[in-house]
């Protein structure tokens, strides 16, 4: 195992982690504005979701190879193809 393996694999927890942790948010910040009564302006909704899935690009980076990591690789397609589809 090389030294950069450990370092890898942590990396790698986080980056699934983080991804949770944007769903969370996502609903939280729904059923908040539902439950106050409000729901924010779709275009500020959309801001906050383009913000979130510009978070998901920088953990998971364009250096991912498909070969190597291709769930890493799927989940920053998809949030490449969400991103340009909000405009």
């Amino acid at each position: 195992m090389s030294p950069s393996e450990p370092e890898s694999g942590t990396s790698r927890e986080d980056r699934w982690q983080h991804l949770v942790h944007t769903a969370f948010l996502l609903e939280e910040e729904d059923s908040a504005s539902h439950a106050a009564g409000a729901t924010p302006e779709p275009e500020e909704r959309q801001r906050r979701v383009k913000v979130l899935l510009g978070s998901l690009l920088e953990v998971f980076p364009s250096s991912l190879d498909p070969v190597e990591d291709f769930e890493g690789y799927a989940v920053r397609r998809l949030a490449q193809s969400l991103l340009r589809t909000l405009g």
